[in-house]
C-alpha cells in the first residue's frame, strides 16, 4: 500500500521546506510555482519581499538544522554572515542602546533571501534523491482551486501561466498551503463548502525600504533601531554576501521612509543617531531604494476545531503572517516544517492528520505571532485591527516592562532573546527570576550611546 501523494502549492522558501518534510513519508510531492526559478540567486517577482533584509533567527536555524543536517554550514560557505547576539548586533530600543557582551545563545544568518532559497531549494531537491519520494516541481504553473468538497480535498486545480494552456487537476491524499500572504485558499475552500477561516489582524501601517551598499571600511557590526511612540521611525543594517550591506528603514503611518536614493541619508539622519549616519556616507549604494508596504500581521484561525477538511494543510504565510521588518518568517517557516515533519512520523497521512498537522503548524508559529503584535500594537489603530483583549493588555504592560530591563540585564536579556529569536516560548518570560526582575526593579534605562566594543 501506497504512503500517499501531495501537492504542495507555492515553490518559494516556505514551500520548498514543507515539500522538504514530506520527503520519505509520501509516495510523491509535487511542487506547483508561479514563476520559474533562475539558474543562479537571484531576485524574482514571486517573492516581494526578496530585496528586502533577511535574518534567520536561532530557532530557524535550529529547526533548518534538524531537518536539514549542516545546512546552515552550507549557507555561510555560499557567503551568508552568521551574527552572534547581543555581540555582533548592537540594538537601540525604546530606552536606549543594549549592551553590547558575549552570550554564546542565539547565531543568526544574514544574507540576501535569493541566497537564501536558492540554497535551500538545492539542498531540498538533492535530498530526495534517494529519499523514497519523486519531486516533480510544475514552474510557470498557479492554482486556481481546489478539488473535493467540504470534508476533505483531494486535489489541486492547475493551469500553465502560458497563453492558452488548459486547466488540469492533480489528484492528491495531502495539499499543502505554502503561497504566502495572497493566500485564495479561504476563497477556494468556500467554494467547497467549507467554513472560511476567523481572521485576526494586526496593522501598525509600518511601511519599509531598503537599498544595498558597499562599505570601504565594513563595521564589525550590525545595527538595528527600534522606532519608538516619540520617533517612530527605525533601521537596520546587516552584512550580506559580496561585501555588501543591507540597509532597511522603516516607519509607520506618515513617517513611512523615502524610495528616491538621494533622501535616504536624510532619513538615517533624522534618527538621531550619528554614528550609523556618517557611517552610510562613507558607502557607495550598489541598488535603488526598493519600498514595501503590506505589513500586517494576519492569522487565519485554521487550527480551531473544524477549521480545515481532511487532506487540507495551511502553512507559513498562508496561515500566520507577520510584519516582516522583525525578521520572522524564514524561522517560522523552517519551525513549521519540523513541526509537520513531526506528526508525519507519528504515522503518515493517517486519518485526523490535518486538523493534527494544522494545530502543530499554528503552535509553530505562536510565539512569532504574540512578539510581533506585542510589538506593534501600538501604532495599530486603524478600523481593520482586532481590538485587545484584557488579557493581552497585560501582556503588553508586562512585555513593555521586560523589554526595557532586557537591555542591561544579563538573566533578563536572556531570556528576552530566548523568546524573540524563537528558540523558547513564552512561557520562558514568566520564570521566577524573570518576572521578579521584570515587576519589582526599577524600570530600566539602556545606553545612552551605542556600544561600539564588546564588554570583557
Amino acid at each position: 500500500m501506497g504512503k500517499g501523494d501531495a501537492v504542495v502549492v507555492g515553490g518559494g522558501l516556505a514551500g520548498t521546506l514543507a515539500a522538504g518534510a514530506l520527503l520519505g513519508h509520501v509516495d510523491t510531492v509535487t511542487l506547483v510555482e508561479r514563476d520559474r526559478y533562475p539558474d543562479r540567486p537571484a531576485f524574482r517577482k514571486g517573492v516581494p519581499q526578496g530585496r528586502h533584509l533577511h535574518v534567520f533567527l536561532s530557532g530557524g536555524r535550529r529547526a533548518l538544522e534538524t531537518l536539514f543536517p549542516g545546512l546552515n554550514g552550507e549557507l555561510e560557505a555560499a557567503g551568508a554572515h552568521r551574527l552572534e547576539a547581543p555581540r555582533d548586533v548592537i540594538t537601540k530600543g525604546g530606552n536606549g542602546w543594549q549592551r553590547r557582551f558575549h552570550e554564546g545563545r542565539h547565531a543568526t544568518t544574514s544574507c540576501t533571501r535569493a541566497l537564501f532559497d536558492a540554497t535551500v531549494r538545492a539542498r531540498v531537491l538533492a535530498e530526495a534523491e534517494g529519499s523514497g519520494t519523486r519531486v516533480e516541481v510544475l514552474q510557470g504553473t498557479e492554482a486556481t482551486g481546489l478539488l473535493g468538497d467540504a470534508d476533505r480535498v483531494t486535489g489541486v486545480r492547475v493551469r500553465a501561466r502560458d497563453a492558452g494552456r488548459a486547466e488540469r487537476e492533480l489528484p492528491a491524499d495531502l495539499v499543502v498551503d505554502a503561497s504566502g500572504r495572497g493566500s485564495r485558499a479561504p476563497k477556494w475552500l468556500a467554494e467547497l463548502g467549507a467554513p472560511a477561516p476567523r481572521e485576526e489582524v494586526v496593522d501598525a501601517g509600518i511601511g519599509y525600504c531598503t537599498q544595498m551598499f558597499r562599505p570601504v571600511e565594513p563595521l564589525d557590526m550590525a545595527m538595528v533601531v527600534q522606532p519608538r511612540p516619540d520617533l517612530p521611525r527605525g533601521a537596520a543594517w546587516s552584512p550580506v554576501e559580496g561585501g555588501n550591506w543591507l540597509l532597511t528603514l522603516g516607519g509607520v503611518r506618515g513617517q513611512h521612509p523615502p524610495t528616491e536614493s538621494s533622501e535616504v541619508p536624510g532619513f538615517v539622519k533624522s534618527l538621531g543617531e550619528p554614528a550609523l549616519y556618517e557611517h552610510l556616507l562613507t558607502c557607495e549604494p550598489v541598488s535603488p531604494p526598493y519600498g514595501f508596504r503590506d505589513t500586517s500581521n494576519r492569522r487565519r484561525h485554521y487550527h480551531a476545531p473544524g477549521g480545515v477538511p481532511e487532506g487540507f494543510l495551511a502553512v507559513s504565510d498562508a496561515a500566520c503572517t507577520f510584519n516582516p521588518i522583525y525578521g520572522q518568517g524564514m524561522a517560522v517557516a523552517a519551525l513549521s516544517g519540523l513541526a509537520l515533519r513531526g506528526c508525519l512520523a507519528e504515522g503518515g497521512l493517517r486519518p485526523g492528520f490535518a486538523a493534527a498537522a494544522q494545530r502543530a503548524v499554528a503552535r509553530a508559529s505562536d510565539t512569532a505571532w504574540l512578539t510581533a503584535v506585542g510589538a506593534d500594537r501600538p501604532y495599530a489603530t486603524d478600523g481593520d485591527t482586532t481590538p485587545p483583549g484584557a488579557a493581552e493588555r497585560l501582556r503588553s504592560w508586562y512585555f513593555g516592562r521586560l523589554a526595557a530591563r532586557a537591555a542591561i540585564d544579563r538573566v533578563v536579556g536572556a531570556a528576552f532573546r530566548d523568546v524573540t529569536y524563537l528558540a523558547a516560548g513564552p512561557s520562558r518570560l514568566m520564570s521566577p527570576s524573570v518576572a521578579l526582575r521584570t515587576v519589582l526593579l526599577p524600570r530600566a534605562r539602556g545606553l545612552a550611546d551605542p556600544p561600539l566594543r564588546v564588554e570583557s
